[in-house]
């Protein structure tokens, strides 16, 4: 029965650490992308379906986005990746709500994604990356 306790106690533990290393290196991969501007530096990972066919995917420009969010420069940010810059704040609101349900009650918020919603954003995804390589393009 000790046993059991040592275990549970042990796997929360475990929990609680990987959350805050994994809020850790968030805030500090933030921090290099506040202060190392993607269109002055060449060490940011290059996109490889653009490369290879000059289309823009979903995520091409969210680095450039994000360092233009962090800076506050919200024109900017929609310029690079406006699908991005509108989830960014949904997806960083998400994060710190799992945090604080594991640092708070120890577990992780139980997620279901309905059909519905699935559908609608893979369309939305779709529809973002036709209208920027066809409707958009510079």
């Amino acid at each position: 029965m000790e046993e059991d306790g040592r275990s549970a106690t042990t796997r929360l533990m475990k929990l609680r650490f990987i959350t805050g290393a994994s809020a850790v290196a968030l805030s500090c991969a933030l921090a290099v992308v506040y202060a190392f501007s993607p269109t002055e530096y060449s060490f940011y990972p290059r996109c490889l379906i653009y490369a290879t066919t000059h289309w823009r995917c979903p995520g091409c420009g969210s680095t450039r986005a994000l360092h233009a969010l962090l800076h506050l420069d919200l024109r900017s940010a929609l310029h690079y990746n406006a699908l991005f810059t509108l989830l960014a704040p949904v997806v960083l609101g998400w994060l710190g709500f799992c945090c604080y349900r594991v640092m708070r009650y120890d577990r992780l918020p139980q997620l279901t994604i309905p059909r519905e919603l699935t559908v609608c954003t893979v369309t939305v995804v779709l529809l973002f990356t036709i209208a920027r390589n066809t409707l958009f393009s510079f």
